[in-house]
């Protein structure tokens, strides 16, 4: 079964010059042909990916409720609402194609290094869960709730929570062998995945501690979780062209260190790590942090603040958290005399100054640190190939400076 699916996902390049109904059409036929034809898996429209195919064990986490709950969490926060509504996507989009990158990575580091021992199975899936599961403690509008609670929400630890969740609930084999096998090894595997912790294992992962370098990668910051927010924010938000998206090779061209330990990526593509350092910053100062949204941040934050404090103390295991949402919360606050603003945009005026004791006046400054502070320094990537290759960067090292003020009317 399992040498069937991987089939199918090595057919995914194929594909991706069909449409998305094309895709279904293919994967279906091949899947009735199949000898896994009495057990097909589930297919998933992505407007990154295409289709995504899920297997049968990972389909019980993405029906799970804990999961499907990303569906009602808004992938930028209040960007839809500030003035861009093609950001409309979710944490539950985002998470599906992440997971199929990890799944890309893990097959492009098979197929880019030589007489390495096979990943054992359990942690493959591990992996890929791991990428699944990565935002699914998100709080209400994505990073926004951090902000709004004071930092003292932190969705990768509301997030472990969550994973404990989900396995308290699984039937498959698959999802009970990670939680139950070696004192829940795989569940352990999963957790410090998210977190990016090696530290938080009980073993240790020998000849396969690369594998800390693909979710949530503390080393050198080149996960599969910006090579899908990347794309998948900007297929919405339309500021980056094409040549500004070309770092797939990045990752595509990766390879496992001789020791194990880490991922090594070619020097012909060092000058492609920078540009998906700029890519994030573009999307970083042309939408995530425009004034505007900033503002209707800090409105938020405040409405929160006055009158439903207690939300900010709901996690993972609390009994209101699969009802905690962008919706529900729009909802709980809907009675404050100032969240009328949050849904009318056009009665934010943009003003050279006003006074911040003004209640109906919103000030923010701050500022972005430019895309070579970002991109961490040479000696944190482990680098193969032909040194000859490596193109020189200039790296811009100055920050953007961000600021606004806003009456409202």
């Amino acid at each position: 079964m399992i040498c069937a699916r991987n089939s199918l996902i090595q057919q995914g390049s194929e594909l991706s010059a069909l449409t998305i109904q094309q895709q279904q059409l293919q994967l279906r036929q091949q899947q009735q042909i199949s000898d896994v034809a009495a057990t097909p898996n589930m297919l998933i429209e992505d407007e990154v990916h295409g289709v995504i195919e899920i297997p049968s064990y990972i389909e019980e986490i993405v029906n799970h409720p804990q999961f499907q709950r990303l569906k009602k969490v808004k992938q930028t926060g209040l960007l839809w609402m500030s003035g861009n509504p093609n950001g409309d996507h979710t944490r539950y989009d985002h998470c599906i194609g992440t997971f199929k990158g990890a799944q890309d990575q893990l097959n492009a580091l098979r197929r880019n290094s030589i007489n390495k021992p096979e990943l054992p199975e359990w942690c493959r899936r591990s992996v890929e869960i791991a990428a699944l599961l990565h935002d699914v403690g998100h709080g209400p509008f994505s990073h926004n709730w951090e902000e709004a609670c004071g930092h003292s929400f932190d969705h990768e630890l509301n997030g472990l929570i969550c994973v404990d969740q989900i396995f308290a609930d699984v039937k498959t084999p698959e999802l009970l062998s990670l939680r139950d096998d070696c004192n829940g090894r795989g569940v352990q595997l999963i957790k410090a995945l998210i977190r990016g912790d090696s530290e938080m294992l009980s073993f240790p992962m020998m000849e396969f501690g690369y594998i800390f370098d693909i979710v949530h990668n503390s080393r050198c910051g080149l996960d599969v979780d910006k090579w899908d927010y990347i794309r998948r924010d900007n297929k919405r938000l339309h500021l980056l062209n094409e040549e500004q998206l070309q770092f797939d090779d990045v990752f595509l061209k990766s390879r496992i260190s001789p020791d194990g330990e880490r991922i090594e990526y070619r020097y012909d593509d060092y000058h492609l790590i920078y540009k998906l350092f700029v890519a994030r910053w573009t999307l970083h100062v042309g939408a995530y942090q425009l004034p505007k949204n900033l503002a209707f941040d800090h409105l938020l934050t405040k409405i929160l603040r006055r009158c439903q404090t207690k939300l900010c103390d709901l996690r993972g295991d609390s009994s209101g958290w699969l009802d905690l949402n962008d919706d529900s919360v729009l909802e709980m606050i809907a009675s404050d005399p100032q969240a009328i603003y949050l849904s009318s945009p056009e009665r934010w005026i943009e003003t050279a100054s006003c006074d911040d004791q003004n209640g109906e006046c919103i000030c923010v400054k701050t500022e972005k640190l430019g895309p070579g502070v970002d991109m961490k320094p040479d000696e944190c990537y482990a680098l193969y190939g032909d040194k000859s290759k490596k193109r020189s960067i200039t790296r811009q090292m100055t920050s953007t400076p961000i600021s606004g003020c806003f009456k409202l009317q």
